[in-house]
């Protein structure tokens, strides 16, 4: 999972309810979930943003968010930038897109598994080197 979806499972974005739907299902399947180190700092960011930015997320409901969040965290399974380096750097190189982004699509590769994003230019990058799901933007 990257960063949009985490933060779609704590807060009231578009599609926050498809993205919750869809890793409850996949939680009930079995599947392991995983993300990249990064995506803490990403999600925490993305938080701030729905609060001083956006102002869709109230200040006092921050923290409450924010441990929602980290909660999740601390359930999934963690690949480090620093295992993933090399190969991250070459998917950034060749497929045009952030290093940030390439995390999320070497650790599919390294996992051999899909990446679930509601990222559609990290989607459209990633499918053509490994499995990418795109949740459905409705």
């Amino acid at each position: 999972m990257d960063s949009n979806i985490l933060v779609k499972l704590v807060t009231t974005e578009t599609d926050s309810k498809e993205a919750r739907k869809s890793v409850t299902n996949f939680l009930r399947k079995g599947y392991s979930l995983y993300t990249v180190d990064i995506a803490l700092a990403e999600s925490l960011n993305a938080i701030w943003k729905h609060t001083k930015i956006h102002k869709d997320l109230k200040t006092e409901d921050m923290n409450s968010t924010i441990q929602d969040l980290t909660r999740i965290y601390d359930k999934v399974n963690i690949l480090t930038t620093r295992e993933l380096a090399e190969e991250t750097a070459d998917i950034a190189l060749t497929q045009n897109i952030t290093i940030y982004d390439s995390l999320y699509t070497a650790a599919t590769r390294k996992l051999n598994a899909t990446l679930y994003t509601a990222d559609r230019k990290l989607h459209n990058a990633s499918k053509k080197i490994t499995v990418s799901k795109l949740l459905k933007l409705q």
